[in-house]
């Protein structure tokens, strides 16, 4: 998936009350919610760029404000970015109870989210249960996740890339090569083509196909450059560490985790803002 994009949701309201009184709490709302939207492209935007303190401001303002219009699928896919960076930030556990209580809300009765928010909730469930070497939940919520995509959805891509890292996660280099091939045939974005990329390189580091690990690995540095992704950056200096560190390269991989470094910190700096 685009590692921090949001899906797209409809809101149809519906009156039966006339008058002035009507006319200005409907006002209100349209305000307020495009006040929402807003707010939420700006904390996609500097979480991207490595602020996460106003991320996460704006992201909670966001999402008390949809709760506030009972939009529940709205809140709950700001619920499913503040994950994302509890995630980060090491509070697996944190990020775990917010996707969940995503998940949870298909089970209310009255409540429904949207099979968009459902599939994003899916991968990010699966991603959180990787990050803990727990493969076997992560396979069930990716497959949940492949199965309302259908090979079909915008995140097709990105469903692939996240099989291909499942499969590293079991030892399958080959068939983690073998989906993140897939990912990046299936790329619709210069992001799902990071993404694609960077699961190349990995999976060409387990397969020690040091050339071409290298050359997928600076190809996703390059993008996630020109867009302006620091958290991805830093990620793909590590890699390129990593690859280079493995090849017998120890010059080049110092270069490379000194950059790494360097970039980390200023992220530091960044966030404390």
């Amino acid at each position: 998936m685009s590692a921090f994009q949001l899906g797209a949701w409809l809101l149809t309201v519906a009156t039966l009350m006339v008058g002035c009184a009507q006319t200005k709490v409907v006002t209100e709302k349209s305000l307020a919610m495009t006040h929402a939207e807003r707010l939420e492209s700006r904390a996609s935007r500097a979480y991207a760029k490595g602020d996460r303190e106003g991320a996460v401001k704006d992201f909670q303002t966001a999402a008390q404000i949809y709760e506030s219009l009972a939009m529940g699928d709205a809140a709950a896919s700001v619920q499913l970015s503040l994950a994302r960076i509890d995630a980060d930030e090491g509070r697996a556990r944190d990020a775990l109870e917010r996707v969940n209580g995503v998940l949870g809300l298909a089970q209310q009765r009255g409540t429904s989210i949207s099979t968009e928010t459902a599939l994003l909730a899916n991968g990010r469930a699966a991603a959180l249960y990787l990050q803990q070497h727990d493969v076997a939940a992560a396979h069930s919520a990716l497959t949940a996740a492949e199965r309302l995509c259908a090979s079909t959805c915008d995140a097709a891509s990105a469903l692939l890339a996240l099989r291909a890292n499942w499969a590293l996660a079991t030892g399958d280099a080959a068939g983690a090569k073998a989906a993140a091939a897939s990912a990046l045939a299936q790329s619709r974005s210069t992001s799902d083509k990071a993404n694609a990329l960077r699961s190349l390189a990995e999976s060409g580091l387990a397969l020690n196909q040091w050339t071409s690990a290298a050359g997928d690995a600076e190809q996703a540095l390059r993008i996630d450059q020109e867009q302006g992704s620091a958290l991805r950056v830093v990620a793909d200096l590590d890699l390129l560490a990593s690859i280079y560190a493995k090849a017998g390269h120890p010059e080049q991989a110092a270069a490379y985790r000194a950059r790494g470094q360097a970039a980390k910190d200023a992220l530091k700096q960044l966030g404390g803002k």
